[in-house]
Formats: structure tokens, sequence, C-alpha cells
């Protein structure tokens, strides 16, 4: 494997060596033409598109709109493009000051639009697209792609998993389309299916995205678009002057929703002693006296190691000693005696968690070398320390791309991406500083002194690195091993893309594609012997992981594009494809480090643990898509792909999926003439067809699998995975159905309505446990989304010296389960129970429910349901026994974590050289069962209080939420956080996602200075949350693992607050 990958290494380097080399060998007189772009108002337009008719080279305007481009010969057509107006075509018959006026195209009917293995007039364009271009993305303005795609398309739902930097969202268009399957959308960049994280790419680099949704707009990629696709094009260089784009920000942030507010060490303390004093009285009997007496004996236990420790001669190590000047703290009322003094103030989230500074550089050069030769270079960095102590991420990214017409029927172009990256991960999650009490101090105390004991070594207070049960405290995390602990992770991508064009006929195109990426990663992970728990052992262990993937992607495309007598257009075209995937790691974990800063396997003592593996997978494609329109009113398309997937048995490895597409503009009939004034488009489109799925997880999805075991001593082999040779490709079917219009020049939109239903759903299916296994992976599950998009946007002014233009996008969709193998499974998220049921939805949360806090007791109580034959509830009553409501039939349906509707409202404006913009992101409905909260509730040793406790029960009559406390050490301690709906919400929420205000200095004034456009800005993120979560102290849009719905501990660092400066420089 490793020689094959040094052979395909130098066989790469020598051909874009080779290729590059020939790309700058042409070159011939030609006419020079300048010239300036307007708008109807007046004003420049910068970055117009401008090409000759049938040409690939071409150029763009500057800032000022102005342009360059050296042509053959007099008498050419140019072409003018630019998002938001209409195209400009013009016959050259001068070289000197050309001026071009575009009108405004507030439809965008004339957008280009890159599509699969081509482009398309939006006009003409029978499926579902999104087009998000490089002014979007700049308003964005992130250094995260895919968090920068919310809010920016309905239909496409992002859901951020953690704040921490260089995490990447979960991305799903359209719902899901399979239960067990990957459900993430194919990446294309520049045409090629891309394996690369979106996160290795930088957004300045990004020319625009389409984001495609149905069937008509994905199904020529077959069986890696059952879940949509998401085109990336980069930028290219363009004729004309050199340019120079030079960026800068600067960021700081903070957390977008507080944490629930800690109590302090004296009100925890009081806290425990009521828990300890409940204890007493209910469980064991005691009377007054003695329960308070009990009770202000023992608090010190809860908090502390009591236990005096001695060493292996009987010598005294520690006595126990708080964080109070005595021992013995809490009176018999209850309350911190008046004499007690604290002895330290510290607070490990305010030591963990701060304001730290993130730094964003970019640079790029454009421009010509020779008369047909463009370049594009460009470079980044980004140095993210996000929010935590342990964290960080570092971005190195640099970009080539050449793009050269030879001759006029062979052209060019190649592309190399490189991008490294370093992410260090905080050895713990954010769990760990929330629930530890402000109690505990990080740091050793000198109980001499009554000061931090001062490190010989660093002159600063040392950290307390006491293990295990030889602390003086009690927690089960160590405050040293989270404030020091990391997991690092070190990642190198390499992307090449080249492609050779010719142009055998009028019309008649063939395009050669080659693609290569190389992913390699290495991960390290130590754990400090001295952070000794409950829950880890106390020796210590170093973690080291290698991986590396990389593939190689071939295409060939035939196209044939004309059109006839201005009446008849078609368009088609026939491809073939190969893609290869090889993946393999290794990695070794070993434990027993003598000292705690051996961070080395080689210095650890104990037998390692080793593990490797290796994957492979193919792909062979073909397939063709025919296009045709009739007058620039009704257009037909379709397509059909098959895929032969090395997933599958040869009996069933290929599979053949096709798509069909109409549209008619209803504008452009001769009996809609008399609105022609104030309607611009009416356009009403269909599309149906189906797409699979082979992204099963497991390369080796048919055959039998094994794996090492061991029996008494003997070792041997055992079947891991049972053999099908009868599975095959998960099929989606999809429809579309939409309306697009543009009224009075300024309203525009569409609104479409959808259904996806997956069928042969990979599912594993239950087997007799006498058979040795008890699954095998079988086609035997259906699932189904349907619902609507909405996409409006409306120019409510434009003039000379103001613009104001708003928009808005909502999705609605259900998800139904058609078929399962059995008649219910159950799928578990943590705490929270999801269970899969035909009729219910894949996210239906089943939960017991809450019947209140009995206020004569205090106690907690639960409705206990009585069920017909039918399944059908006809009586309940209330119980304190949480064991009888704990049960699967008494777990109802509480509702479908998926929202009601979701989406954006974007508004911005210009006033002269200033600019601001910003983007409400909302969602309404859908439920969230919200953990964290519940752990807010309760009493628990060793785990911080919070202010919810107030809220407590704490005599007859009282009448709240929250029940009788008790301390950990009884069974009931744990009531306030039973799983139930007591903490399933409905996750209504508005967000003001980012802010951005922006100016442009004149260009008078720049181009005294050298250059061609100044600009400064402002931007905040997540600056505002409204909303029953915030309240709660929980971030509505922050799941525990990616799944929507659940905020439990996994969650980690929620979403931040930002606050950015940034400068961008044109010369």
């Amino acid at each position: 494997m490793q020689t094959n990958y040094q052979t395909s290494k130098r066989r790469l380097s020598w051909t874009f060596l080779m290729l590059l080399l020939f790309s700058v060998m042409r070159v011939q007189a030609q006419e020079q033409i300048t010239g300036h772009v307007k708008d109807s108002r007046g004003l420049p337009l910068p970055d117009v598109s401008i090409v000759q008719d049938g040409e690939g080279i071409g150029t763009k305007t500057d800032e000022s709109g102005k342009f360059l481009l050296k042509l053959p010969k007099l008498g050419v057509k140019l072409i003018f493009r630019s998002i938001g107006y209409k195209n400009y075509e013009l016959v050259v018959t001068n070289s000197n000051n050309l001026e071009v006026v575009m009108e405004d195209d507030i439809a965008g009917l004339d957008e280009v639009m890159v599509t699969a293995y081509g482009t398309s007039k939006k006009s003409s364009f029978t499926g579902s697209a999104t087009v998000i271009d490089a002014k979007q993305l700049e308003n964005v303005n992130t250094s995260n792609v895919a968090q920068g795609l919310q809010g920016l398309s309905a239909g496409v739902q992002v859901t951020n998993t953690s704040g921490r930097p260089g995490a990447n969202p979960t991305i799903n268009i359209r719902g899901i389309g399979s239960l067990t399957a990957e459900m993430a959308p194919l990446y294309v960049v520049d045409g090629v299916p891309s394996d690369v994280n979106l996160n290795a790419y930088s957004p300045s680099d990004i020319e625009s995205i389409t984001v495609m949704k149905d069937a008509a707009a994905t199904s020529l990629y077959g069986s890696r678009a059952a879940n949509g696709v998401i085109m990336i094009t980069t930028k290219r260089g363009a004729s004309g002057k050199a340019r120079v784009n030079a960026r800068a920000a600067w960021t700081t942030s903070d957390f977008a929703v507080k944490f629930p507010e800690r109590v302090s060490p004296a009100k925890q303390w009081e806290l425990a002693w009521e828990g300890l004093y409940n204890d007493a009285r209910d469980f064991d009997g005691k009377s007054d006296e003695e329960a308070r007496e009990y009770a202000s004996n023992r608090v010190p236990s809860v908090f502390w190691n009591t236990t005096p420790l001695y060493d292996a001669n009987g010598n005294l190590i520690r006595n126990y000693r708080s964080g109070w000047n005595m021992d013995y703290p809490v009176g018999l009322d209850g309350k911190i005696k008046p004499e007690v003094q604290r002895l330290w103030d510290f607070d490990l989230f305010d030591e963990a968690f701060n304001y730290r500074l993130k730094q964003d550089y970019g640079v790029d050069f454009s421009g010509a070398m020779g008369e047909n030769n463009t370049y594009y270079a460009s470079f980044s960095y980004l140095n993210d320390k996000g929010v935590h102590i342990s964290d960080g991420f570092k971005r190195y990214t640099g970009r080539v791309a050449l793009n050269s017409k030879i001759n006029d029927w062979f052209s060019m172009s190649n592309s190399i991406m490189f991008m490294n990256s370093a992410d260090v991960n905080g050895g713990f999650d954010a769990r760990v500083f929330r629930v530890m009490p402000t109690e505990y101090s990080a740091y050793l105390w000198d109980y001499e002194t009554n000061s931090y004991a001062i490190s010989p070594y660093t002159g600063r207070p040392q950290l307390d690195e006491g293990v295990g049960n030889g602390r003086a405290w009690w927690p089960r995390w160590s405050a040293y091993g989270a404030l020091t602990e990391a997991k690092n992770s070190q990642t190198d991508n390499l992307q090449t893309v080249s492609a050779l064009t010719f142009r055998l006929l009028d019309g008649l195109s063939l395009k050669t594609t080659y693609s290569f990426q190389l992913i390699d990663n290495f991960y390290s992970m130590w754990k400090s012997p001295e952070r000794e728990n409950q829950l880890l052992p106390s020796e210590g262990y170093v973690q080291r992981d290698n991986y590396r993937s990389y593939s190689h992607t071939v295409n060939n495309v035939l196209t044939y594009d004309k059109t006839f007598n201005n009446l008849h257009h078609i368009n088609v075209l026939a491809g073939q494809e190969i893609y290869s995937y090889t993946t393999s790691g290794s990695g070794v974990t070993r434990s027993g480090l003598a000292l705690p800063y051996f961070k080395e396997i080689s210095l650890a003592s104990n037998d390692p643990t080793a593990w490797s593996t290796f994957g492979r997978y193919g792909l062979a494609s073909f397939f063709g898509k025919a296009e045709y329109d009739f007058d620039n009113r009704f257009y037909i398309s379709s397509s059909i792909r098959t895929d032969g997937s090395s997933r599958f048995h040869p009996d069933h490895r290929w599979g053949q999926f096709y798509s069909l597409g109409a549209s008619w503009r209803i504008s452009e009939e001769s009996f809609m003439e008399n609105t022609q004034d104030w309607l611009q488009n009416l356009k009403l489109k269909a599309s149906y067809g189906e797409v699979g799925n082979d992204r099963v997880g497991n390369y080796y999805a048919y055959q039998a699998l094994y794996g090492p075991t061991s029996y008494v001593g003997t070792v041997g082999v055992r079947l891991n995975q049972l053999e099908n040779e009868n599975i095959k490709w998960e099929t989606n079917i999809q429809t579309n159905i939409g309306l697009e219009f543009s009224v009075f020049n300024k309203l525009s939109g569409g609104v479409e309505y959808f259904t996806r239903k997956s069928q042969d759903l990979l599912l594993n299916r239950p087997l007799a446990p006498s058979l040795g296994m008890d699954a095998i992976l079988t086609n035997i599950g259906d699932v189904q989304n349907k619902g609507w998009e909405v996409d409006l946007n409306y120019s409510a002014a434009r003039t000379k010296d103001f613009d104001w233009n708003v928009s808005l996008n909502a999705t609605s969709y259900k998800n139904i389960i058609t078929s399962l193998p059995s008649k219910e499974e159950q799928y578990s998220q943590g705490v929270a129970i999801f269970k899969w049921k035909e009729g219910g939805s894949r996210y239906d949360i089943y939960a017991p429910s809450f019947a209140g806090v009995n206020p004569d007791n205090g106690h907690n109580q639960w409705w206990k349901y009585e069920f017909d034959g039918n399944g059908n509830i006809i009586g309940q009553e209330k119980t304190e026994n949480y064991n009888e409501v704990n049960v699967n039939e008494q777990r109802i349906n509480q509702g479908s974590v998926l929202p009601d509707v979701f989406g954006a409202f974007t508004n911005n404006f210009r006033y002269k050289s200033l600019d601001l913009s910003f983007m409400l992101y909302y969602s309404f409905g859908g439920k969230l069962y919200d953990y964290n909260y519940s752990e807010s509730n309760v009493l628990r040793e060793n785990f911080a209080a919070y202010d919810n406790l107030d809220r407590r029960w704490q005599k007859p009559g009282d009448v709240t939420d929250i029940a009788k406390i008790y301390t950990y050490r009884t069974f009931d301690a744990f009531a306030n956080a039973r799983y139930s709906d007591q903490y399933i919400f409905t996750n209504n929420f508005v967000r003001l996602k980012n802010v951005m205000l922006g100016y442009n200095l004149p260009q008078s004034l720049v181009s005294k200075w050298g250059l061609s456009a100044l600009r400064i800005y402002f931007r905040g993120d997540n600056l505002l949350t409204f909303g029953s979560a915030k309240g709660r102290g929980t971030d509505p849009e922050n799941y525990g693992n990616g799944l929507v719905g659940v905020v439990d501990a996994s969650s980690g660092v929620p979403a931040l607050r930002s606050y950015s400066l940034g400068l961008n420089v044109s010369f």
C-alpha cells in the first residue's frame, strides 16, 4: 500500500509539473480592451465577470468597475455577468473606454449556476437548488465554511455540536434519508467529489456554493447524492492587471448563553446540611435534635475526605482540613457559624474559561501570465484559541490555481490545495467546570501561611496534584487534569484537480478531470497519573493514533450544447467516472507512567494495547443527461446514472438511478403580455427521481468479518459480522414541485413542496440467540420526509445612496417511518429514549409523565397509566415510586424533537460607503430534553449546587416544581433529575445570528495610498438569544453528539458570542 501511494504521489507531481510548464508556453499578439461597468444608478460594479462568447478566458472588474481584457481581434462578442443583474452582451468594435450599463434582475434569471458536471442558467434549471455567492459568505464572515451555511438556504439544517475552535457542525438537507447509514451530504469541490473536511477550506477562497436538494439536481452523482449535494466553486484568476487582496480579523468570544449560577460555598454547605437533616428525619427516624447534630457533624464528609492519611511507616501525611478556618463550620441551625471565615475564593470555571483572541489572516494574488493564462494563489492563517484554557485550533491553508487556453480547441486548468491544522482539545468537556463546586480550589493551599502554596519552579500558585483518595477533597474529576490535559490532533490535507477541455466541434466538447486527495492525521492524548478518580486508574496513560486516507477520481464528460433558430436549445452530456478510496490506521495505548510529565509510549511501563485497520472502496459510474428548452418557455430535463459499488456482492453491485424534470415559464406566454410591466417571472416546475445510498459505514458490508479472540490462553478468531450477499442499495425516491416568481422588480422568491422516501434501508434484523449472532444486516426499512420550503427576497429601496434588501426563508417538514423489521425498535441517546415505530418518527422522544411535586411531603410524583388492548390510555393515577413508571410501556410519546419550522430573516443596508447587515435565525416547535438543566436541580455530593434550588420544597403546602432535597448518599438524591417530561421543553428560540457594520473608504482617498480598496468592519455573532432555553442556562442549538433534541454532558462547549474587528485591503 505504501509503495502504491509513493508511486501515485510521484506520478501526480510529474503530471502537475508538466501541465504547469505547458500552461505558460503559448503567447500571441492580441487587442487590449478597456472599459467601465456601472449599474442603472451610475454606481460602479465590482467583480463583474466578462468573458468572450464560447471561450473560457475572461476577466473581472475591479472595485471601481473598471476592466482590462485582451482579445484576439475586434468584432468578438463579450458577455457581462453579475448576480442580481441581467446579462449584457456587447460586440466589440473599438478597444478603448467601453461603457457598459447593467440592468437590475431581482429574479436572477440570467444567473449562471454550477450544476452537476456543468453549468445552467437559473431560468432553465428544473431542479431545486440555492446559490450562495462570495458576497453572502463575506457578510457571514466565518472561518468555518460549514457554519457559514446556517440560515442562507431553505431546507438546510445546520446543527452545532460544540463551540470549541475547529469544531464542525452536522448538515442535513431536507431531513434524513436513512436510519443507520451516513446522513451527511456529498461535497463536490470544483466538479470533483471531495473527502476533505469543509474546515480545510478558507472561506475567502470560495467563489460560490450551490446547495442541490432534489433528484433533478443531484441524480447525476448517483449513489453518493442521497443526502443532497453541496457544490463548492473556488476562485480563479482573471486576465487584466494583477490584483492583491489582503485581510485580517481579530475576534474575542464568550458564551452566548450563560451557565446557571452556582451558589456560594457557604450556601452549598447549608444546602448539604439540609439534605443530611432530611436524610436523618425521613429515612433514619431521628428526632429533630438528633438530626441537627447528625447533619452538622456529617456535612464536611459530603465535600472532603475526613479520613487521616498515613504513609507506610504510620506517619501522618494529611489530616482533614477544608476551605474554612474551622473543621465544622455549620451550626445546629443549618447556617454557617458567624465566626467562620473563608480561606480562599476560587472558581474553577473562571480559571478555565476566559476571553482569548482569535486571529485570521489571508492574502491572495490573481492575474494573467501572457494573454491566455491566468493564475490565482492564496495563503491563509487561522489561530483560534477558543475560550477554554486547554483548547486551540491552528490552520494553514495554501492554494494555487492555473487556467490556460492553449489554442482555439484546447484549454486546461490545474489547482492544488494544501492544509495543515493542529487541533488542541481540552481533556475534559465543559461539564467538569460547570459541575465542580465553588468550594474547591485547583491550587494547593498552605494552611501554615494561609495562602496558596507557591511552586519553586514557576513562582506561581501550585496546582493541587494530589491523587484519588489521597486528595483532601472528593471530586470525581481532578482540577489539575482539567486545566492541563489535552487531546492533540494534527491533520494534513492535500487536494489537486487537473482538467483538460477539448472543443471537438461547434457546440461539442470533451472534458477530462483527474483529482487526487490525501488526508493524514496524527492523534495523541495524555492522561496524568495525578488525576486519579473513581472512574479512571491512577497510573495515567498515553495514546498515539495515525490515520491515512487517499483517493483518486477520474471522469470524462462529453457535452453537446446548441441553439437552433433561436427557439430550440439542447444540452446533452454523457460521462464516465472512476473513484477509488483507501484508508488505513494504527494506534497504541499504554498505561503506567512513573512520572506525571512522561508523555511518550516508551516511558510507560504496562503492556501496550494496539490496533490497526484497513479499508478499500471503489465506485465505477456511467451517466448521461439531456436538457431541452423551447423559446425560453418550456424546459425538460432527464438524467440517468449507473453505479457499481464494491460494498455489495457482484450480483447486486450495480444500481441505476434517474431523474425527470420539467418547468414552464408562464410569464413568457403571449397571454401574459399585459403583465410584463409588473411580472418579471412566473415559473412552475416539477421533478421526480431516484438516487441510491451505499454509505453504510462498512467497506465490506456484505461479507463475513472475523476478529481475534482467546479462550483459556488459546488464540483464535471469531465471527463478528454475518455474510449477506443479498444486501443492495438503499433507494431514495424524491419528488419536488415548485413555483418561482418575481413581481414589480422588487419581490422575488419561490415555494416548494417536496417528498423524500427512502426504501430498502439497511438495518440489523434480529436473529435467534441460538445462531450465535444477534443480528444480520438486511434491506428491510422505509422512511419518508415531506415538507415545504419558502424563500422570499425583497428590494425595499434601491437608490444611488441607499439600498435595503430583505430576505426570508422557512422550512417545515415531517419525518415518518413507514416500515421496520420488527414491530418496535428502541434507540437510546444518553438518558433520552427515542423509539422507532412504524407510523412514528425517527425523532419521537418517549418518557414518563411528570405529575408535579406533592405539596404535602415534597416528593416527586409521576403519572401511572392504564392502557386498553390497543395501547390507548383509559386511566391514570399518581405515584411517588419512579420504578413503576420507568418501564417501556409507561414511557409515552412526548413529541418529536424536529422543529415545526426553522429559517432565517436577513436585512442588508447600504448608505453611501457605509453598510449594515444582520441575520435573525429562528426555530419554533420541536422538543428538547435538557439533561443539563435536570442536573442543576439536584443536590449531589461534590457537585455544584445552583440557585434553582431556591425553589425547592421546604415545608408542607409549598407548591413548586423542585422536590425536597436529600444528599447523594441516599437512594432518592437524584429524584429531582429523574428522566421524564419534566425536563422536555418546546424549543422555541430566536437568535441574532450575526451583525456586521462596515465602511468602505472613498476611492479618491485610498487611490492616493496606492490602494484600490480599503474596508474596515465590526462584526458580532450570536449577540442575542431569545427563548425559554436561555432562562435555563441552556444553549438551544448545542446538542450532544449532534443529535437534535438532546442537551447533555457530551454537548461540551456551547455556542460562543463573538466580537470581531476586520480589515480588507486590495491593491
